[in-house]
């Protein structure tokens, strides 16, 4: 493998590539070239999801200027069709300049190689949005039996920062939705994980325009606030609430509010929430 070679697998992915490669094809499974543009196709199982309009409009800037200085990965599926194994954007922006070919690094690699070396390279880009890192990080683990500190090393990151964002998986659909769209930050997505109603606090981020640390502290209050109202509740309320827990195999909590009072059923999926609609159906 050349200098050159190694340069344009990319930071972090020459070394993987050579963990993950069987050792005895290692001299033959790298090949740089330029490639008809028509015979390449992205990968369905891409991380990405979402590609910013203005991020794609500077890249395809700067192609036309320049030119592709990285070459695409890519691995061979048939005679003439090749898969991206990294790099979609720079073919995007190709496609859109209607350039005939590209230059690409062709690797021999099976599936299993080329969906990890996609998802690494991905995780390393700075502008990867959230929970598509998130999801990319879990891929890895339950796909390819990666331990949190296996992709912690991969990505030169904290074995904390993996946990943290694994975390933002466990929010409500709802929350994840508004996350992507980018209508709250991570920041405030951690912020209320451990909220009971991280679906309002969502609404009153939006509302108020919340900071990250306006968000920390309503959380607390409100945790501070249920745990004194805890103490409060009757012997009564708990034993109702026990009773519905068990009925539902789900966490209940009753409130009295005046001469009312609130029930809450916590579900973790929408699975569960058909199974807690069934029920009472």
């Amino acid at each position: 493998m050349s200098a050159s070679d190694k340069n344009n697998l990319g930071k972090g992915l020459e070394s993987i590539f050579l963990d993950l490669a069987p050792k005895d094809s290692l001299e033959s499974s790298i090949v740089a070239v330029e490639l008809d543009i028509s015979l390449i196709s992205p990968n369905p199982n891409q991380p990405r999801k979402s590609f910013d309009d203005d991020s794609m409009r500077e890249l395809t800037e700067s192609i036309k200027q320049e030119g592709i200085l990285q070459p695409i990965l890519v691995r061979k599926i048939t005679h003439d069709e090749y898969q991206i194994i990294a790099g979609e954007r720079r073919w995007r922006a190709a496609t859109t300049l209607f350039m005939t070919k590209v230059p690409v690094v062709i690797l021999e690699c099976n599936n299993s190689t080329a969906l990890q070396l996609g998802l690494i390279e991905n995780l390393q880009r700075d502008d990867l949005a959230p929970l598509e890192e998130a999801i990319a990080i879990k891929s890895l683990m339950t796909d390819f039996d990666r331990t949190q500190e296996d992709v912690a090393t991969m990505l030169s990151k904290s074995r904390s920062y993996i946990s943290n964002m694994l975390r933002l998986l466990k929010l409500p659909t709802s929350v994840q939705d508004l996350l992507s769209a980018k209508k709250i930050s991570a920041g405030h997505a951690r912020a209320i994980l451990e909220a009971e109603d991280p679906e309002e606090i969502a609404r009153k981020i939006i509302q108020n325009n919340l900071s990250v640390r306006d968000t920390e502290a309503l959380v607390r209050h409100r945790r501070n606030s249920n745990v004194s109202g805890e103490h409060e509740r009757s012997s009564d309320f708990l034993t109702i609430e026990s009773a519905l827990s068990e009925f539902f195999q789900a966490r209940v909590r009753v409130y009295s509010k005046g001469i009312g009072g609130v029930v809450q059923i916590y579900f973790d999926d929408y699975n569960k929430l058909d199974d807690i609609v069934g029920k009472v159906s």
